[in-house]
């Protein structure tokens, strides 16, 4: 099931780790190996963003949203405005891939209505 896409905020900071093919190595009595591609879409692929001096309602956007998507039980898709200052972005977001939360967005309040989220998403097939 999925839900609404994230919210459509610009993060400060992004940091995008690519999945790898699904490979099982067999070793034979003999010392071969050989290994078996088990699919064809990246697994274990990440995102984690931070999102800097951000005013209190933008916060509750994400915060709420991940309630929303049951923490880390429901899917959604990602927004432009996500990848917004990268000239491609068609390499971070395959198609047929949706997003999930790996753990709870985190959240320092630095100021009076005023916070830092970081949040960390991990891509599953859809």
């Amino acid at each position: 099931m999925s839900v609404a896409a994230f919210p459509a905020v610009k993060p400060s900071s992004r940091t995008w780790t690519p999945g790898t093919l699904p490979v099982q190595a067999f070793n034979t009595l003999s010392g071969n190996e050989t290994r078996v591609l088990l699919g064809v879409k990246p697994i274990g692929t990440s995102l984690s963003m931070n999102f800097s001096n951000i005013k209190e309602n933008v916060v509750l956007q994400i915060t709420n949203h991940f309630s929303v998507a049951k923490g880390s039980y429901e899917t959604f898709s990602l927004p432009s405005a996500v990848f917004a200052g990268m000239t491609s972005y068609g390499s971070v977001t395959p198609s047929g891939l949706v997003w999930r939360y790996a753990s709870s967005p985190s959240v320092d309040w630095v100021a009076p209505g005023i916070g830092n989220v970081s949040v960390n998403l991990v891509a599953v097939t859809a």
